[in-house]
């Protein structure tokens, strides 16, 4: 029997949880845990489909009404919450015994767990404790440590796992009838950190450029760091106006870059976190000493130091050109 046959990667989850579908040994609750664009809320679906359709060949189908409804969000029995306040979770608490409207179970998928506060998670708890035997409870998260243990200690934990660069790849050539360029596809996948979910969405052309954009400015910025001359003085400067959240990204960037061209240095071909040609980041590292490479890492780490206990942007940007001379 296959499972889950259209879930690109997440083989522990396809295990784990097609398993206990298959051999109707699934449990009342669930905790999906990873980043945004990772496939939980499409797990969440596919397990739900699972579980009502019929077909014992192909779980789900994907065919039958009941699966086409709930892989469509259009199943009443199959209900999505972003329920933070406590008395909007007493109110869903009421809705446990109501009957089915179509299927043999009901299941409730609530958004973004770990947004919910203390009190909230406490009422979460009261729900999760003594439902009926024909409701199911999916729970989405960014990180599972944000809940109370005894929420976790009630459901089983399921993580989704980022996917390889090459199989997000080959799914957009093959899924995908937006036309880009090879090369702009692998900038947009190698930012995602494994998320097909967000390689999708930045498929969009205005989303795309922007990041493109960032990109190119944490290049740019890094190489005018390692360089230290006159033209990183005048950038730095520059940039004194520039938000602090703003600053923040930029900054995380331009360590992934750094950490590319410190990594080549040891191995020329290893697997790299911002550069998709190996060649360009071994050219750029080929410019810089690891001493250098390693003093613009401690520089940027810090001011992101700075930035988080609330010291000013110029401040920030000041103290990199400051230890970059010291190092140099």
């Amino acid at each position: 029997m296959q499972i889950f046959k259209s879930l690109i990667g997440n083989e522990n989850i396809k295990n784990t949880l097609g398993s206990a579908i298959i051999n109707s040994e699934f449990l009342h609750a669930y905790i999906i845990e990873g980043p945004r664009g990772s496939g939980r809320h499409t797990i969440a679906r596919l397990a739900s489909a699972a579980i009502m359709c019929k077909d014992k060949n192909s779980l789900p189908c994907g065919i039958c009404n009941t699966c086409h409804k709930i892989l469509n969000d259009n199943c009443a029995d199959v209900r999505f919450f972003d329920a933070f306040k406590v008395d909007d979770i007493r109110k869903i608490k009421e809705t446990l015994y109501e009957s089915t409207t179509e299927c043999e179970y009901k299941v409730y998928v609530f958004n973004d767990c770990e947004k919910m506060n203390v009190a909230s998670q406490n009422a979460l708890l009261l729900v999760l404790e003594e439902p009926p035997k024909n409701v199911i409870f999916f729970l989405i998260c960014n990180d599972s440590s944000a809940l109370l243990e005894t929420i976790r200690s009630r459901a089983q934990i399921l993580r989704t796992m980022p996917l390889e660069n090459d199989v997000i790849f080959d799914y957009v050539k093959n899924n995908s009838r937006v036309q880009i360029d090879e090369k702009r596809l692998k900038e947009i996948i190698i930012s995602s950190r494994g998320s097909l979910g967000y390689t999708l969405d930045m498929l969009d052309e205005s989303k795309a450029d922007s990041l493109f954009k960032e990109r190119e400015r944490a290049r740019v910025f890094t190489e005018n760091i390692l360089n230290n001359d006159t033209e990183c003085a005048r950038l730095i400067s520059s940039m004194f106006q520039t938000s602090r959240d703003k600053l923040k990204e930029l900054f995380s960037m331009s360590l992934n870059v750094l950490r590319d061209l410190a990594i080549v240095k040891k191995s020329r071909n290893a697997s790299l976190c911002f550069y998709t040609s190996q060649n360009d980041a071994l050219a750029t590292s080929s410019r810089h000493s690891i001493k250098k490479i390693i003093t613009a890492v401690e520089a940027i780490e810090n001011a992101l130091y700075d930035l988080n206990v609330n010291a000013s942007v110029p401040c920030a940007l000041t103290n990199i050109m400051t230890q970059i001379k010291k190092g140099s």
